[in-house]
């Protein structure tokens, strides 16, 4: 009895030792893991993704990327790839409009979020819509001598163009440019669709349905040609208290000729434009304009500027 009680004493008596060691050797291995592998912290730089956004909205005016900084063991931090770490905006429930939202990050578990920066980001919101608008063939380059480019027509009559309400806004026409660069018999050729705006620069941002368009063109000799000066017709009147003061064209003149089949060019004295409505007019004024060629005319020139001063009545 004795016997056993003192070997269970001596069995007590060895346990403190025994975790005294354990516990000497988790900090010991805590101590040579911090000193071989130290947390460290890094900088990447990483898209930034716009989340729950819903279909009938585009999305403009938000930051391509953004620089987190991340905490963790060096061994982590090292093999770290960007695509481990997501930061990201949360559109969801938000209304047509600018916003300034906060971008949140997500991590692998074995980091620590030090910093994002930007910490929030300006993000706008547009409403989707969709126009038809009808397709003007226009050229570029020159023909080779002596001949001209006669009638012209697309495959489609109407293109359609999609993208944010303000941006479709914007859109004056619809363009397919056909290169006539020395060409001699017709031509027929797949054209880039472009939108433009009023002042004939390209709109951006924008789908196109579809993106080209089949266009043909005749290509004629001239036989004769003559300068002849530009006419602007206009339509209907001026609102209530309005004048025109002054109105001219950009170019004044235009080169036309008179293919074999034609007749008469020595008799005709101006070239007129397609009408001009003067109803809603009540400040100066630029408007793209075609022109009007008689029968058996062309010229190289189909559209002119025409640029109307109006003041008080």
């Amino acid at each position: 009895m004795f016997h056993n009680f003192f070997k269970g004493t001596g069995e007590t008596k060895n346990i403190a030792p025994k975790i005294f060691a354990i516990v000497l050797a988790v900090v010991l291995w805590l101590y040579v893991m911090n000193e071989q592998n130290p947390p460290i912290e890094s900088s990447f730089t990483i898209p930034l993704e716009v989340r729950n956004a819903a279909t009938s909205f585009v999305i403009a005016d938000v930051p391509e990327t953004v620089k987190v900084k991340v905490r963790g063991p060096r061994s982590v931090v090292a093999g770290i790839l960007t695509r481990d770490l997501k930061a990201y905006v949360d559109v969801k429930g938000l209304t047509e409009g600018r916003h300034n939202l906060k971008v949140l990050a997500s991590l692998p578990t074995s980091l620590e979020l030090v910093e994002v920066n930007p910490d929030s980001v300006p993000v706008r919101l547009d409403t989707t819509i969709a126009r038809q608008i009808p397709i003007e063939v226009r050229f570029s380059g020159t023909l080779a001598k002596g001949f001209l480019a006669g009638k012209s027509a697309a495959g489609n009559e109407l293109v359609t163009i999609e993208g944010p309400k303000n941006v479709v806004g914007t859109v004056e026409k619809v363009i397919a440019v056909v290169d006539l660069s020395g060409k001699t018999a017709d031509i027929t050729a797949d054209a880039a669709l472009v939108p433009i705006n009023k002042d004939g620069r390209e709109v951006e941002g924008l789908t196109i349905y579809p993106e080209k368009t089949r266009v043909t063109v005749s290509i004629i000799e001239g036989v004769t040609k003559k300068m002849i000066d530009i006419k602007p017709v206009t339509q209907g009147e001026l609102p209530t208290g309005f004048a025109i003061k002054g109105i001219v064209t950009r170019p004044d003149k235009v080169e036309v000729r008179e293919v074999k089949t034609g007749k008469g060019i020595e008799n005709i004295d101006a070239i007129y434009t397609e009408p001009i409505v003067l109803k809603d007019i009540v400040a100066n004024t630029e408007k793209e304009v075609k022109l009007q060629l008689p029968e058996g005319l062309t010229s190289n020139t189909t559209s002119v500027t025409v640029s109307i001063k109006v003041g008080p009545r």
